[in-house]
């Protein structure tokens, strides 16, 4: 029998409309992610996260992370969230498209995590999954690109993307909102559960190596900016700017 490979799929819904279209974009691509569970493959468990059920700050730039190297110091929801995101195996970022990008929140809570971005490789080769919502239908492109561009920063691969309208322009008709919302845009719906799938499957293999060792020599991997993750008592803090301590001379 082949060997088991449990894995976790977290779904976040990064709009301010509690229970609304986006909610529900995630959670059907959630549902086709735990139809992949299989007693020989390995099961497939998901949680589904509202942004619109927590506090998250936007990034003031104060450089706290930067200076200490540690974790954004703001008492709000996004360090939990951010926790959430290192400990699962696949991701499905959603976000209704505002002006041709993201809405807020999701721009919110990766913007407070530079120190992962710089200081640790915890997101690196995390599997991402990205989804937008729109009524008009302009700018979905752009605001998947936005996602794919975000999660670039920590090293996180994106493997699929789908997007889905909440008016009756999807039938070429004047928009008006549909009776169901987002659920009667079945293109939409189907691209989404389609993204649920590559997330577990994509998922899956890249645990499945990791397990076994078949991963980029420690020594060799870096953080997007070039660095090394070293350990903050082989750093020293030179001109606003974290160096490799020279044990040697010491």
């Amino acid at each position: 029998m082949k060997n088991k490979v449990d894995i976790s799929i977290l779904g976040i819904s990064a709009t301010p409309v509690k229970e609304g279209n986006c909610d529900r974009l995630i959670q059907v691509a959630l549902k086709a992610a735990e139809q992949l569970s299989n007693d020989e493959i390995g099961e497939v468990n998901t949680e589904f996260m509202a942004l619109s059920e927590r506090k998250i700050a936007m990034c003031t730039h104060c450089q706290w992370c930067i200076d200490n190297m540690q974790v954004c110091n703001v008492n709000d929801d996004a360090n939990e969230v951010l926790e959430k995101i290192g400990d699962c195996d696949g991701l499905i970022l959603g976000s209704p498209t505002w002006l041709n990008t993201l809405s807020p929140p999701l721009l919110n809570l990766f913007s407070r995590a530079r120190y992962y971005a710089f200081f640790t490789n915890r997101f690196r080769n995390k599997i991402v999954g990205a989804l937008t919502i729109g009524f008009f239908g302009f700018g979905l492109e752009r605001a998947l690109d936005v996602i794919k561009n975000v999660i670039w920063s920590f090293n996180m691969i994106s493997v699929a993307e789908a997007s889905a309208l909440t008016s009756t322009r999807i039938f070429g008709q004047r928009p008006s909102h549909l009776e169901h919302g987002v659920s009667d845009d079945l293109r939409g719906m189907k691209e989404a559960r389609l993204v649920g799938l590559r997330v577990v499957e994509v998922a899956r293999m890249i645990k499945c190596a990791s397990e076994r060792g078949v991963v980029m020599p420690e020594d060799m991997q870096r953080t997007v900016t070039g660095g090394r993750v070293k350990p903050i008592d082989e750093r020293m803090f030179v001109k606003g700017v974290w160096r490799e301590r020279n044990l040697k001379e010491e």
